[in-house]
């Protein structure tokens, strides 16, 4: 197994629900290849991509693929729920790699690192905001009560226009 250089927080081990997953594919072209570098077999990202046609590659730090080491493979688009802890990091990540990119991510907060708010201005960016709010599973697999914050995809060449709107079940 590769040596893990990057670690989860207690507040990272939340995973999306499959009616979040929907709304990003009609954004993408029909049997494109998808990275999911934050995803076990397990991960609705995963089987939904699968099952409406993608070529899914995925992974994840606790088998041994560090998304900030491992070498990208061949895709298209590159999308997963990253950990809230490395938001930061994984899109600096996502813009160094260059590949058009799709992240469900917790929007409260996003603009105030001046680090990010540097990449957003001198990168493309796109939001594709989701509505009701996002009840993720806790890693006991229980569903959120209620989403304490405002998710969506944070993307860059994904959607045609920078701020996006749908509806979630």
């Amino acid at each position: 197994m590769a040596q893990i250089q990057h670690s989860f927080s207690r507040n990272d081990e939340y995973y999306t629900p499959a009616y979040a997953v929907y709304p990003i594919i009609n954004y993408l072209k029909p049997g494109a290849m998808v990275w999911c570098p934050f995803d076990t077999e397990e991960s609705q990202y995963v089987k939904i991509l699968s099952e409406n046609g993608f070529a899914v590659t995925h992974g994840h730090i606790r088998t041994g693929q560090d998304f900030f080491t491992v070498p990208v493979p061949d895709c298209d688009y590159i999308i997963s729920n990253p950990p809230y802890s490395l938001k930061g990091e994984v899109i600096k990540r996502l813009y160094e790699i260059g590949k058009p990119f799709a992240m469900l991510i917790n929007f409260q907060g996003i603009f105030d690192s001046k680090e990010r708010f540097k990449m957003f201005r001198e990168n493309r960016v796109e939001m594709l905001w989701l509505s009701p709010r996002v009840s993720y599973i806790r890693g006991d697999g229980n569903p959120e009560k209620r989403a304490p914050f405002q998710s969506g995809y944070l993307c860059s060449g994904i959607c045609e226009r920078q701020l996006e709107f749908a509806y979630i079940v």
